[in-house]
């Protein structure tokens, strides 16, 4: 009797133990398949970037921003743009496509406010959370953020910057992108606002952001007014391109402003080819484009207007942005 009764109570103490060793082993591979299944889910996160192009400087650093943050955040990325900022078709046709292959997020430059429109309104509908970057659509308002400069407020420091050089009743000379492109729109307000007080004579030509035909454009209005006291261009590419035009007409006096700050831009004015250069930060704009749509995705809060800054180069402090930039594109 004594024998069966010690039997049975190791028989019971070796159940008990054997519950407890089972339950434990059952929580821990809970909580890892949990584990792995948020470790899966972070790593099948794709963020389609569409920028407006990928052919310019500009936009390479954009991408260096973006790829940086998709690195770190150990996110897929996939980055799109067409061949010139003009083709604004095919980068709707590019959200469109990238909507279709259901991406967790996107991060869009659109070129043409208005033709976008009904693309980002399909990527919300689908409750795929679309950040917008350097070009605001003002009329989609179920964008997570708005990421980018000041354009008005940047142009505007360019013009305070060469007010000094200016009497009233001279000619200014903009070459701008694309008419009806909100960025151009308010880059060419915004300069022409900080020189209201001058009374200055605006020639707007639109050069589509196409640095050959801002040559052009340059050259054929010195031809017909070659008292021009000033050139502006709402972008490096027409910047570049409008002081060709400056060289082929004997004109490089003029003094010239770019607006971007790019590699080729900043270069520009330690070579003395212009004077200034509005930089806005392309590298912060892709980091924070695709930092955001993370965020957003998560259900983590952003910000609806993130100012990504804007600053005037000139020969006093442009060599340590070039330094900046330099370790951007060659990381």
């Amino acid at each position: 009797m004594l024998l069966v009764f010690i039997s049975a109570l190791l028989m019971l103490t070796a159940c008990s133990s054997n519950e407890g060793s089972s339950s434990i082993t059952n929580s821990s591979n809970e909580g890892n398949e949990k584990k792995s299944t948020e470790e899966t889910k972070a790593d099948n996160l794709k963020i389609g970037v569409v920028l407006m192009t990928l052919s310019s400087e500009y936009w390479k650093i954009h991408m260096a921003g973006a790829q940086d943050a998709a690195k770190e955040l150990g996110v897929e990325i996939e980055i799109l743009g067409p061949a010139e900022e003009t083709l604004y078709e095919q980068q709707v046709k590019m959200v469109e496509d990238l909507i279709s292959t259901k991406v967790n997020g996107l991060v869009v430059t659109p070129s043409l406010p208005e033709a976008m429109l009904p693309a980002l309104q399909k990527a919300h509908d689908a409750n795929i959370p679309v950040v917008l970057v350097d070009a605001n659509v003002n009329e989609f308002e179920d964008r997570v953020s708005f990421i980018g400069t000041e354009n008005y407020e940047a142009a505007s420091k360019g013009g305070e910057y060469i007010s000094d050089q200016l009497n009233d009743g001279d000619k200014v000379l903009i070459v701008r992108g694309q008419m009806g492109a909100k960025v151009h729109d308010e880059r060419t307000e915004g300069f022409q606002a900080a020189l209201e007080s001058k009374n200055i004579e605006f020639i707007v030509q639109d050069a589509q952001s196409d640095r050959v035909k801002a040559v052009n454009i340059v050259e054929n209005v010195l031809t017909a007014d070659p008292d021009i006291k000033v050139v502006f261009a709402t972008s490096d590419e027409m910047a570049l391109g409008s002081f060709k035009g400056l060289e082929n007409k004997d004109s490089t006096h003029i003094p010239l402003i770019g607006f971007d700050g790019t590699p080729d831009g900043l270069q520009a004015v330690v070579d003395g080819q212009m004077l200034a250069n509005i930089a806005q930060d392309p590298y912060r704009m892709g980091y924070l484009g695709v930092e955001s749509a993370v965020k957003a995705i998560k259900g983590e809060s952003v910000e609806k207007r993130i100012d990504s800054g804007a600053q005037v180069y000139t020969k006093d402090n442009v060599e340590q942005r070039i330094q900046e930039i330099e370790g951007y594109l060659n990381n």
